[in-house]
């Protein structure tokens, strides 16, 4: 490649040039599992999943997409915060040639109404909490089917029981589905689903990723990511971190895995190099957030300058703990 002026700002160690794979983003996953199958893929309040696990949970809610009549091309939106249910709805919809629409979860009916409507969702997957703004607007709306998912589903055994006994209800985390048509559990699609979907062909050139952005200059509007594109994005990402070792790192994440920025450079980037990554719901629960960074050690920590101030502001940090 041409020596550019930049060039020489680089840091050691990063290419100037990079050959991307022509591969589809799901392939990130398939690769790491079969080359990392026992490294920690996912940990969420103290749970851990193997990309053994995670590998075999996207094959079976792929095949439970495809039972519901998902083809290549559908859009699917995703609606909830950083937890297990995101990452495999996520790389589940791309194996069986969907587009992922992801939607903020901080998102009211009205708004999640129109992302609905203008990326064209046949399929929204929510949290719980989020259902009654997907039951609000679903009216207005072209959606053949609600994949409801509860936050406690991957917390660790005992939480779990805590959950359900003090917080779940109170917090409005449960909620009815059974008169409500074409609306699963996310875990009976899992149960009745097959082990493997029907393999459907993915090119680099396909839209992998409707990503909504720019709210505050107006209504949001959908970008068109390929799958080439949100390849070589986690691939740039990973030959600059020249630091990183495959296979070794856990990069807390925090920022919304609805962003492009959290999408890209925490969970893509994780999955491509075989890290490790600390899911967190909301960042601004700081407790959970810095014991989670005390228990599981992250070694990459992005995010933005606020969260940073935050955590240095934060009484507990302040004082040395």
């Amino acid at each position: 490649m041409e020596v550019r002026p930049w060039h020489q700002h680089y840091d050691e160690g990063v290419p100037t040039s990079i050959d991307y794979p022509p591969i589809p983003v799901h392939q990130f996953l398939n690769d790491t599992a079969a080359k990392y199958p026992d490294n920690t893929a996912l940990i969420f309040f103290d749970n851990k999943m193997t990309y053994r696990q995670l590998n075999a949970l996207v094959d079976k809610f792929a095949a439970g997409l495809q039972q519901l009549g998902l083809k290549k091309g559908d859009r699917v939106a995703v609606y909830m915060p950083n937890c297990p249910q995101f990452v495999i709805a996520y790389y589940a919809i791309l194996r069986v040639g969907g587009i992922v629409v992801p939607s903020n979860p901080l998102y009211v009916a009205r708004e999640f109404e129109h992302q609905v409507n203008d990326s064209g969702a046949k399929i929204a997957i929510c949290l719980s909490l989020l259902y009654p703004n997907v039951k609000e607007a679903r009216s207005n709306t072209k959606l053949e089917h609600v994949i409801v998912a509860n936050i406690k589903e991957y917390f660790p055994g005992l939480l779990k029981v805590l959950f359900t006994l003090a917080k779940e209800k109170k917090g409005g985390h449960r909620v009815d589905i059974s008169g409500d048509a074409n609306t699963h559990w996310f875990q009976d699609i899992l149960k009745n689903a097959p082990d493997k979907p029907t393999p459907v062909e993915v090119a680099p050139e396909d839209t992998a990723v409707l990503m909504y952005t720019g709210g505050t200059t107006g209504v949001p509007k959908g970008a068109q990511l390929t799958q080439r594109n949100v390849v070589a994005n986690a691939v740039q990402v990973a030959n600059w971190m020249v630091d990183g070792v495959e296979g070794r790192e856990i990069t807390l994440t925090a920022l919304p895995l609805t962003h492009s920025y959290s999408m890209t450079v925490n969970m893509n980037q994780a999955v491509y190099r075989g890290y490790a990554q600390i899911l967190i719901p909301n960042p601004r629960e700081f407790d959970q957030l810095l014991g989670a960074i005390n228990k599981h050690k992250p070694t990459m920590f992005p995010g933005v300058p606020t969260l940073y101030m935050a955590i240095n502001n934060h009484p507990d940090v302040k004082a040395g703990k």
